[in-house]
């Protein structure tokens, strides 16, 4: 029973944090940037034009956002008798796949655009900056899609188990 309140509260969490990610990102692409209110988002462009910028941006907090709700769609499933029904590893591996898809989109997408824009300039070389940040948030997602390939066995497992008894 406290496990499944434990993940009611963490499930209305994610949601929370999907639609904070969603409105924070809009206010920094939409918003003034002018810290005169108090609170400001602000877009980081990157030296990208600002369009391409807001794009990412957009791109990886609507992969983000997925991702949280798929989590906590997972979390909504917990039940005391079925930790592991394929319902909740279903929720859980979609999770862990847009997790990784906004990992690898956060290494790549900055990186297209620059050689995009320096191939249309005629430029014969372009700077291609990598963040160790980002490079490292690739570790936590492959570790997440692991443990969801971990869930699904214990579901079949637990699905084995019952059948037998």
């Amino acid at each position: 029973m406290r496990l499944t309140r434990a993940a009611r509260r963490l499930a209305l969490a994610c949601w929370l944090a999907a639609v904070a990610c969603l409105v924070t990102t809009a206010a920094g692409i939409w918003g003034k940037g002018n810290g005169g209110d108090g609170v400001a988002a602000l877009l980081s462009t990157g030296g990208l034009p600002h369009a391409w910028a807001a794009l990412m941006a957009a791109v990886l907090a609507l992969v983000t956002s997925a991702a949280l709700a798929e989590l906590a769609r997972m979390l909504g499933r917990v039940r005391p008798d079925a930790l592991f029904s394929s319902a909740a590893t279903k929720h859980f591996r979609r999770f862990a796949g847009l997790l990784m898809l906004a990992a690898v989109l956060r290494v790549v997408l900055p990186a297209a655009a620059r050689l995009w824009l320096a191939s249309q300039s005629g430029a014969h070389s372009a700077s291609l900056e990598f963040n160790g940040d980002d490079l490292l948030s690739l570790l936590p997602a492959a570790v997440f899609f692991f443990v969801a390939r971990l869930f699904d066995e214990a579901a079949r497992l637990e699905d084995d188990q019952r059948s037998i008894v």
